[in-house]
């Protein structure tokens, strides 16, 4: 693809519409960013971009600017925008960041995306970990939060042998329309962004997509115990392997949980072809769940998902094990931060829709208390207070969807205090005031945070200044 003299329209000044409209000038085009807020809202952006010519429209898009150009380049987030309606109603192409960056990748590089509701950024860092002690230059972004895709192009895995591993999100699928995963991940698909969506139907639709423009000799990996996902694998043209957690489960070609619940088992197809698999027993690969420092059902599927993407594209079987021991979880995700008095505090602000939280405290080894709120995303909350049955103490809630948690706790006739809180401070102080010695404060949201902070990350790291404030000690993990 040729950017030289083109005018490329940039959708959205955040980390990835900053690093958009500094590739696309670095390729010679001539670059509008464009952005529903005020610059005043954008200072910290717009300074990133200081020496780039580039030509701001902020507060607003202008319509002829997009019916005008050449390219037009969303961010992820971005809701579909009248303007760009009408730019593809002009001829003009209206694609996704991914998509962009994809068209820049060498053929000869390997992409493994992965998409899902629910732990996706987990399965992210562990593949492209994983993928790194392999020895092959690996890039891991994407909607992770810490590099873009379009950052990829200019990476040592942007070459013959590299391997570009990238979380990538329904918003971004949505404009896409060449972009080839030759492993695409789906880990699940639960009910999230229906008020962007609409339906669950148009929401799994976008996820699928994944797989949508594989080919033959491609991967796909979904979760064998999803309705929803398994709807999706059907008539897509890659070889489908799927994971299951499940007690019993099995798989001719996927990967399962062994009947001890101490071993993953992976069935490789390609393997048995090649005889690496010993014929009388045909009992796949085993690979100790102890490797692994994250804990959980969900993360065994995680973990299942990356064992999978990296044993199909040459990553050893020691190489995995060596990769598992190494990784560590990432910020946000159920991290134990602090403790005060044998009351344990755990940052789980990545926790943003119902079904991450369920998935978190479903089974939790103390009793806790749930501080809880923010965006509502449009989904029953039911599936969260099912899954508190028997360890919740309280709920505190903060944010625009607290009556509509306490509602539902309502409904569902808690036993537990339900209570409310003016911000984060004082939600961590009345959270403490319910548990005692052995329990735990946990930041699981089930909602968008950007009602009072910028994003998730935000969110855990005030929840973390707030444990701080009623004399926890901090715990660096």
């Amino acid at each position: 693809m040729n950017l030289e003299g083109k005018t490329v329209v940039v959708v959205g000044l955040a980390l990835t519409g900053v690093a958009v409209a500094k590739f696309c000038v670095s390729r010679g085009a001539t670059v509008i960013v464009t952005d529903k807020n005020p610059a005043d809202k954008l200072a910290s952006q717009i300074s990133l971009l200081e020496g780039t010519p580039v030509t701001y429209q902020l507060g607003g898009h202008e319509l002829a600017s997009f019916t005008s150009a050449d390219l037009v380049v969303m961010s992820p987030g971005v809701p579909t925008l009248p303007e760009m309606t009408a730019a593809r109603k002009a001829g003009v192409e209206v694609i996704a960041e991914i998509e962009l960056a994809y068209r820049f990748l060498d053929p000869h590089a390997t992409v493994i995306a992965i998409t899902g509701t629910n732990g996706k950024s987990t399965t992210t860092a562990l593949t492209g970990v994983l993928c790194e002690a392999s020895g092959r230059p690996t890039f891991t972004g994407g909607n992770l939060g810490n590099m873009p895709m379009i950052a990829a192009v200019d990476h040592p895995a942007n070459s013959p042998g590299g391997i570009i591993v990238v979380e990538v999100a329904a918003f971004m699928l949505e404009n896409c329309v060449k972009f080839r995963a030759h492993v695409g991940i789906l880990t699940n698909i639960t009910e999230d962004h229906l008020d962007r969506f609409g339906t669950m139907e148009r929401y799994a639709e976008m996820k699928g997509r994944i797989w949508d423009f594989q080919r033959s000799d491609d991967i796909a990996i979904g979760n064998a115990a999803d309705a929803w996902v398994m709807k999706e694998s059907e008539g897509i043209p890659s070889h489908f392997y799927s994971f299951d957690s499940r007690p019993g489960a099995q798989a001719a070609r996927g990967a399962f949980v062994s009947a001890d619940r101490k071993e993953l088992v992976l069935m490789l197809a390609s393997e048995r072809e090649r005889g690496g698999v010993d014929p009388e027993r045909d009992d796949g690969e085993r690979f100790p769940v102890d490797d692994l420092v994250i804990v959980g059902n969900h993360n065994l599927e995680n973990a299942m998902c990356a064992y999978l993407a990296a044993r199909s594209i040459g990553v050893t079987h020691e190489q995995v094990r060596e990769g598992a021991k190494q990784y560590r979880p990432l910020p946000h995700r159920m991290e134990l931060v602090g403790d005060k008095a044998n009351i344990y505090y755990y940052d789980d602000s990545k926790g943003t829709n119902v079904a991450s939280v369920a998935a978190s405290v479903r089974g939790f080894p103390r009793p806790l208390v749930l501080i809880a709120g923010g965006v509502d995303k449009g989904g029953s909350y039911t599936p969260m207070l099912e899954a508190l049955d028997g360890t919740c103490k309280g709920i505190v809630l903060i944010g625009a969807a607290g009556p509509l948690i306490d509602e539902a706790a309502k409904q569902h006739g808690v036993p537990y205090p339900v209570i409310y809180a003016s911000d984060m401070h004082d939600a961590v102080a009345r959270a403490t005031a319910l548990v005692g010695p052995g329990d735990a404060v946990v930041l699981s949201p089930a909602c968008a945070s950007y009602d009072m902070f910028q994003n998730y990350g935000h969110r855990g790291r005030v929840f973390r200044e707030a444990v701080s404030a009623v004399g926890a000690k901090r715990l660096d993990v």
